[in-house]
Order: structure tokens, then sequence, then C-alpha cells
């Protein structure tokens, strides 16, 4: 094989059996081809391309949290010159079809035929070469080559050791043939998140500079130590540190950890926390202590957790269920804002208890709360609420903090009073009966006050002063949740990309769309659906 001509080649497929079928079943060397690696979902794939710029890249369309079509999509527009190949079943043929857009020209239907893959790989292959500067040098190719193979390796050993892929024979020749900083001895996993307020943008642009730094300056200190560092999406660090941690300076691992957390690298609007999982005898059990480190890291919505969460903290048992009573449901039902705000102050206080219970008991009340009420209001509204419906338990396991909790709570009940008081309204004027019909079928072109006095024959100023005496609502806040619950529908799709559904609702500056879907639902149009693209495809 000609070193010169290696084409170099990634695999992106949620499905163990394909990843590893596709990469045993050719005879890629023969073809000068090397396959570089494999990936789970669109963002792993896409850390490996801005890594490592593999030539070729054969991708599923549909895998939980980042699908194919918005892998090609993020690659393209950072100006990758990778060449894809889709992988598409018959039900996806649409998703295959909106890909052109992006630039792609080939994709397969499954079951793949080997012969059709073979022939469509060698021929992508030549298009490669024929493009390439056969002048460079063939020195500093080959070890650029040899870098990025050891970087690859030291960046995929992370991944495997999560999911446990390695044996300890095929963990052991990985270490010695990269001459990789950690060894298969006692280790834990150190988990550091970054959070900011849900008021943020989509692009977490404070978040990621700091993230970029932090990874930064832990990689100059750590240098030679027996520590891996890994990116940890989508807004994370995760770290392999072999036990017993010695740096010089250095008191511990948590003073290390706490020192950086402490600094001035984060933004007003950022915050970090760290957790340090429980030890594992060996690196092949280190999904155990991952496992025990993502426990604990949300503990860190209690302000008194500290930087670096301390895992005695995380022992307290859970506390007795506290059901709520029907005092928020009243006040809901009186669409009394304030007296929501204080009944369920007083319902979270009840289950803050001291010592502090578990986060996800939080989180569990908190989702039974929504759960009851939708369901009471559903005998009002003639089914389930429309003003919200997210998954509530996965939305409040992303808040930053307690009080970011106890507003989104809020604001979620306020939802719900207000769609219930618009209800009544409708079903008792005939005026506002016919106002809001022709908000609901011209939503996508963005109605304006004006548009519906016309339709209804009133002045502007008449009409907003009715519609807000009738509802208790400005028009603006009212056609704003509508959209915001169109969004959240649409977005349950996959191949519904966040930046569409924004044009289609009429905006122009995809920021004022997320920022104003982050404050309603308590996460970003990215987040929002990956949490639904994962469920269903689990």
């Amino acid at each position: 094989m000609n070193p010169f001509s290696t084409i170099t080649l990634l695999i992106v497929d949620d499905e163990a059996e394909i990843r590893s079928g596709l990469r045993t079943i050719i005879p890629w060397n023969e073809y000068s081809i090397s396959v570089i690696g494999t990936a789970v979902n669109g963002a792993e794939a896409l850390d490996q391309i801005r890594y490592y710029e593999p030539d070729i890249v054969i991708t599923d369309i549909q895998m939980p949290g980042m699908n194919g079509l918005e892998l090609v999509r993020r690659a393209t527009e950072e100006q990758f010159d990778c060449s894809f190949v889709i992988l598409s079943g018959y039900d996806d043929f649409e998703y295959a079809r909106t890909a052109i857009k992006y630039g792609i020209r080939d994709y397969l239907l499954k079951p793949i035929s080997i012969k059709e893959l073979t022939e469509l790989i060698i021929r992508l292959k030549e298009e490669i070469l024929d493009r390439r500067n056969l002048h460079t040098d063939q020195l500093s190719t080959l070890k650029k080559l040899r870098t990025a193979q050891i970087s690859l390796r030291k960046h995929n050993l992370v991944p495997q050791l999560l999911r446990g892929e390695l044996s300890v024979p095929q963990l052991h020749s990985v270490l010695e043939e990269y001459s990789l900083p950690v060894k298969d001895r006692e280790s834990c996993v150190v988990l550091i998140q970054v959070f900011n307020s849900r008021q943020d943008t989509e692009e977490h642009i404070e978040l990621n500079q700091s993230l970029v730094l932090l990874k930064e300056l832990l990689n100059d200190e750590l240098n030679g130590c027996p520590v891996l560092i890994a990116e940890h999406p989508p807004a994370g660090l995760l770290l392999i540190v072999n036990l017993p941690f010695i740096v010089p300076g250095r008191e511990s691992l948590t003073h290390l950890l706490s020192d950086y957390l402490n600094d001035q690298i984060f933004f007003d609007t950022v915050h970090a926390a760290a957790a340090i999982g429980e030890p594992v005898p060996s690196l092949t059990d280190i999904a155990a202590s991952y496992q025990s480190a993502r426990q604990m890291i949300t503990w860190h919505i209690y302000p008194d957790a500290g930087p670096v969460i301390d895992i005695s903290m995380t022992e307290n048992l859970q506390p007795p269920v506290i059901m709520p009573g029907n005092e928020i449901l009243d006040a809901v039902l009186r669409d009394d804002p304030e007296d929501i705000r204080l009944q369920f102050c007083k319902y979270l206080d009840k289950l803050v208890t001291v010592p502090p219970p578990p986060p996800s008991y939080i989180y569990s009340m908190c989702n039974y709360l929504i759960i009851t009420i939708q369901n009471e209001l559903a005998k009002f509204l003639e089914g389930l609420p429309k003003s919200y419906v997210g998954n509530s338990y996965v939305t409040l396991h992303n808040l930053a903090s307690l009080d970011e909790i106890r507003d989104w709570m809020c604001e979620i009940l306020c939802g719900f009073a207000n769609e219930l008081l618009v209800n009544r309204a409708t079903k008792s004027d005939p005026l506002i009966e016919k106002a809001i019909a022709y908000i609901n079928e011209n939503l996508l072109k963005n109605p304006h006050t004006e548009d519906v006095s016309n339709y209804l024959g009133l002045s502007k100023s008449y009409f907003s002063t009715y519609f807000k005496n009738k509802t208790q609502l400005n028009f603006r806040d009212y056609t704003l949740d509508l959209k915001i619950n169109y969004a959240q529908e649409q977005l349950k799709h996959p191949e519904r990309t966040p930046g569409e559904v924004s044009i289609m609702l009429g905006y122009e500056d995809y920021r004022s769309f997320s920022r104003a879907f982050k404050t309603r639902t308590g996460l970003t149009p990215s987040d929002y659906q990956k949490q639904y693209t994962g469920v269903e495809r689990s």
C-alpha cells in the first residue's frame, strides 16, 4: 500500500453492529483507505472532524442527539472538505433529498449493498486524490499522519472506555502502542460542567470561551501527568485520572480543581462545577466512576455545594414524598400570579430540607406537580394544556440553580393560568373567539395587531384594549406564546432544524428566537430537539 495515497475515513452510526460491520467487512487497506475511527452520533463525529479532517465520512441519518443531516450542515458551515455518504432507510428518503442542499451527492439506502458501497468509496477516493497536491512533502505527510493517529487514539479512548468497548488486552495494546499518559490501574473520572443562565442565547459564546480557556490551562498544568482530558458535550470537560493523584505544588485533586473553578476565567453569566467520581480499580471499570460523577454533578444547584462537589454531601437520604396540596392549583384557577409564586415557593421550601435532598428528588416532585396540574386543567380545557408540551423532568435537570428552578416553574404555572383564562374568554365572547381563530390560522404569517383589528373591522387601539381586558394578556405576549408552542411541536421532528423553525415563525434574528424559546422552556431549541430525538430512538 502506498502510504502517500491513503484516504482517511470516519464511520458514524449509533448501532455498534453497523459500525463494526462497516469497519471490518470491506478490506479497506487493499484500497489504501484508513478507517481512522468511529462515532456513535453527530456530536461525537463533529469533534473528530474538527480535529482530524477525514477525507470521507459515512454517516447514518437517524441518530440520538445530533443526527446525520445536522452533522453535515455543521461541518459544511465550518468549511471542512469532507465527502459525505449518507446511509438512509426507506422511511428517511425525504431526509436524504434534503441533504442535497448541503452539497451531498451520494446516499445509499439500507440494507446496504457492499458492492455498491465499495464502488462509491473508490470513486470518491479517486476524486479526492485528483484534488490533492501530489507534490506535498512525503516525509511531512507521514509525520502528520502519525501525529494525527496518536491524537485520534487519545480522543477516541475516552468514549470507548465509557461505553465499555475495550477488552483488557485491547486496552493494554492501545496504551502501549500510542504511549498514552494513563495506565490501567486505579482511576477515577472528573466531570466538569459549565452552566449559563437560561436567558443566554443559543450560541453560548461566553460559555464556550470559558471552556476553551479552562481546557488549555488544565492541559498546560497536567502535561506529563497520568490524565486524559476530553470534551464532554454539550458544555463540559471529562478527565480520566490515574490514582493516586500527585502534582507538585498541589495538595489534592480537589485543591487543583477549586483553584481553576474559582478563577476569573468565567463570565458573570457562567458558573462551573466539578464532580470527582468514585475510584475504580481498573480503567476497564471507569464507566462506573463516570456514572457516579454524573449523579454528583447535579448537586451544583445548591449554593452551599461549592465548585467541587463533595461526595459526603451526595450521601443524603431521599426524604419522604411531600405531595402538593390544592393551594397551587387554586391559585392557577384564579389566575393569580402573585399567589402562584407564593404557594409554589412555600412548596419548594418544604422540599428543600436540611440536609438537602438529592436533586433528582426536587426534579421528580416538580415534574409531578406539573403533570398533576396539567391533568386537572384538562377538565376545563377539553384536553391537556398546550402552553407547555415539553419534557419537564429533562428541562429541570438542565437548569443551573434552585432560583432558576423556582422562576421556571412559576412561569410554567402562570402560563397554564393564562391559557385557562384565554379559553374562558374565548367561550364567553364571540369577538375574542373570532380573533383567536384568525391568529391561529395565520400564525406563520406573523400576524400583527392591525391585521386582526382590520379583519374584525375595529380600530387598532380599541381591539388592543378589548383583547387585554378580556384575556388579561397583551396581544404580543399571546402570539409569542403561540409561536413557542408551535416551535415545540415542530422541533419534535428531526427533519426540522431550529433555524428553519425560526424562519417559519418570522424571526429575522435567530438569537431572538433562541432567547425567547429558552426563557419559556428552559432549553435552547437545539437542546429541546435533542431530548425528543433521543426519546424517539430509544
